[in-house]
Parts: C-alpha cells; structure tokens; sequence
C-alpha cells in the first residue's frame, strides 16, 4: 500500500513538473512568435508608407495572457495624411486567439487630423481609450471595436470647447473596406457655444448605422473622394437618430457626392420638436423669419399626430444642390468638400 502511495505521489510530481515546463516552453513560444511578429507588421507598415517608431517594447504576462507593452508609440500616415502619437500602449493577447488584439491607451495620446479635409480639426487628444482589433489569418484587420471617454480639439495651443464624450465605433468586414459597415454613437458636448446659443445642460446624441457598397472601379482602391464617388461608391445609412432636445430625428436613406463635391443623398425621417427647433434657426440666425414660417406652413401639411398627442413630421430630407431640404422646403445650405 505504501508503495502504491510512493508511486502515485511520484506520478503526480512528475506530472506537475511536466505542467510547469510545458506552460514555460508555451509562454517561450509565444513570446518568440510575439516578437516575430511585431517585426513583421512594423516592416510591412513601412513598406506601405508609414513611419512607425517607439522608444521601447517590452513582453510581458504568463501563457495564458500576454501583453505587449509599448512606451512612446508613433505612427505616420503616408504623405502625413495623419500621425498619432501616444505615451503608453498595452496589447493583451491571448495564446489561443492571437489574432485578436485588445488595446489599452493610457496617458497622453494625440492624433494629428488631415490639414485638408472638410472641416478643421487640429490635434485631437484623446482619453479613455480602449480597442478591440480582430486581424484575419493572413494578418489582414477584419473588425474594429473602440471605445473613448472624450475627444478634445486643439487649434494650436488654444482647446476648443466643443468636444465628443462616450464616443464608440464598431468596424466589420475591413478586409473589404469599401463595402464595410459601421456603428458610430457618440455625444458632442457644448456644441451651443459654436453656434453662440446660451448654455445648455445636455449634449447632442448621434446614433448611425451604415455601410459603404456600390464602389466597382477597376482600380484597387480610390485615392480620392472624387474617385470612390466616379467608382459608384455610396453610403447607405441604415439608421440615423439625431437628439437634441427639444428635436429628436429618425432617418435613413444613401448618401454620396455631386461633381462639384456636395453632398448628395435623400433619407426618408421621423422627426419631433421641429417647430421649436425652426424657432432657435431663426434665433441663431440660420434662415430668416418669413422663410421659417413657411417652412411650418408646408411641414405641417406632412405632420401627423401619435396617440400621446406628439406632433410627428414625417417627411423626406434631401441634400441636392448644395441646400438641405425638408419636404419641399429648403432650409440649410451645404458647404463643398474637399477632395482628400
């Protein structure tokens, strides 16, 4: 009896002995194959364009968690079409899915916005932010989930008040980025200080879905707004809810450019408050008073009225001719974009 106790005490140590040195070879492995390859996509990046530089990358965690841990990271857009530079990124990956990548962004992260695109944006600081980055078996990014408590605009030295809070985005089928879909929510905080309107204790909430589809150049990607719009290249938006009290809008429909770099779409819409939202466009100056009044006039002709007695327009918006139109009434005029 005693022998048999001897023998399996010592199958027992033999097997946890065995444990411990396969968990070492398995994180050895994995650091190596880690090592591989960051050298890898480092090297195809800057074959494609990008600059990419860190002051330091270290490995650490246990085979079952690793973490890749990054001081200092940069990277450069081609034709610094953008640049990002950040003060700490941590990569979490574990061993049996490597090619899902969870990003942590702490400390000061900034990304230089194009200097030629539709509005100016300056330097982003960003906070908050975590990322969820699924590649494909080829290396190729699949899908992206990210996450940030505020994004801040800098002009210079000067921030600007106007700011995004909760912001999230959730990316699929990026291998095939011109017919991707997309979810954007986010809240834009203080947006009455640029429209020069009094305080306000809520932000405005914007909610979109979409994807981008019809794109069938022969060309392997556009290299401009213009080329993805002569391509076909369209967004279909599949849901779009815009609120800011007293207003909350509901719409969907496609969207796309005219060749003089306007916006050019029509969605169909749901829309609440409206009158009191005519009433602050005059205010704020946007159409004049006699135009608003005629706008109630014809907007009441699509109004309806639910069962808790809400007035509710539905009516089509459209974008054409640089004007945004509701029903039949212009409102907004559009300015160009330009073409990056």
């Amino acid at each position: 009896m005693k022998l048999t106790r001897k023998k399996l005490l010592g199958g027992f140590f033999i097997l946890f002995a065995l444990g411990i040195l396969g968990e070492f070879i398995l994180f050895e492995y994995s650091v190596r194959w880690l090592e591989k390859e960051i050298s890898s996509t480092k090297a195809r990046l800057e074959q494609q364009g990008y600059t990419v530089s860190y002051s330091r990358v270290s490995i650490a965690g246990n085979p079952l968690l690793m973490e890749i841990r990054f001081e200092n990271p940069s990277l450069k857009a081609p034709q610094e079409a953008w640049e990002w530079q950040g003060k700490k990124l941590v990569i979490s990956v574990y061993p049996w899915k490597p090619y899902i990548l969870t990003c942590s962004f702490s400390g000061d992260q900034k990304v230089t916005a194009p200097k030629n695109g539709p509005i100016s944006l300056g330097t982003l600081s960003i906070e908050e932010a975590l990322g969820v980055f699924t590649l494909s078996s080829e290396g190729k990014l699949e899908q992206i989930d990210f996450k940030t408590g505020a994004i801040t605009s800098l002009l210079g030295p000067q921030v600007q008040a106007v700011s995004l809070k909760s912001l999230s985005l959730n990316m699929t089928q990026l291998s095939h980025p011109l017919s991707s879909k997309f979810t954007f929510k986010t809240e834009i905080a203080h947006l009455e200080s640029l429209l020069k309107a009094a305080p306000l204790d809520y932000p405005l909430t914007l909610n979109i879905e979409g994807e981008l589809s019809g794109y069938t150049s022969k060309t392997s990607f556009p290299h401009s707004l213009s080329q993805w719009r002569d391509g076909g290249g369209i967004m279909n938006v599949t849901f779009l809810n815009i609120s800011w009290p007293p207003i909350n809008a509901e719409a969907e429909g496609t969207l796309t450019l005219d060749k003089n770099m306007y916006l050019l779409g029509s969605f169909s819409s749901k829309i609440t408050g409206y009158q009191d939202a005519l009433e602050d466009m005059v205010k704020l100056g946007w159409i004049k008073k006699k135009k608003a009044l005629m706008a109630s006039f014809v907007l009441e002709l699509f109004t309806t009225t639910d069962g808790s007695g809400t007035k509710q327009l539905t009516v089509p918006i459209t974008l054409q001719n640089g004007m945004v139109s509701v029903g039949p009434a212009p409102l907004i005029k559009l300015q160009p974009l330009k073409d990056i």
